[in-house]
């Protein structure tokens, strides 16, 4: 069986962004930070990395985080919240409705899990 993560990594082929991940956890992101610098897609480049912290902050201005990182390594000064392209929220609601446990027990309202589960950006 495969070892729980506290979040999706993937990659993000754009030229905005090289690595995406969306936290699966209501936990901060700093309580897992060190897994997600061992991850391969981590390890191996540099770049920058975009976070999706919906399940951690909602939706709210603190919501997406951008950071830059280097083999390994997560640099956090410069991390800064942005406003992504659409399609990363549309990325987002995908992985997260087959996360159907995860998103009853999160900090969502009724309406945003409704919103994931008929795939609808937001």
């Amino acid at each position: 069986m495969d070892e729980y993560k506290e979040y999706h990594i993937r990659e993000a082929h754009t030229d905005n962004y090289d690595v995406f991940i969306v936290c699966l956890s209501f936990e901060s992101i700093l309580n897992y930070l060190e897994k997600i610098s061992q991850e391969e897609l981590i390890q191996k480049t540099k770049g920058n990395l975009l976070i999706d912290q919906l399940l951690t902050t909602g939706n709210g201005k603190n919501r997406f985080l951008l950071c830059e990182y280097d083999h390994g390594k997560i640099l956090l000064d410069t991390a800064k919240n942005i406003i992504p392209e659409e399609s990363y929220k549309e990325k987002t609601v995908k992985l997260l409705k087959k996360e159907e446990e995860i998103l009853y027990n999160s900090i969502l309202t009724d309406s945003e899990k409704e919103k994931i589960f008929k795939e609808e950006a937001f």
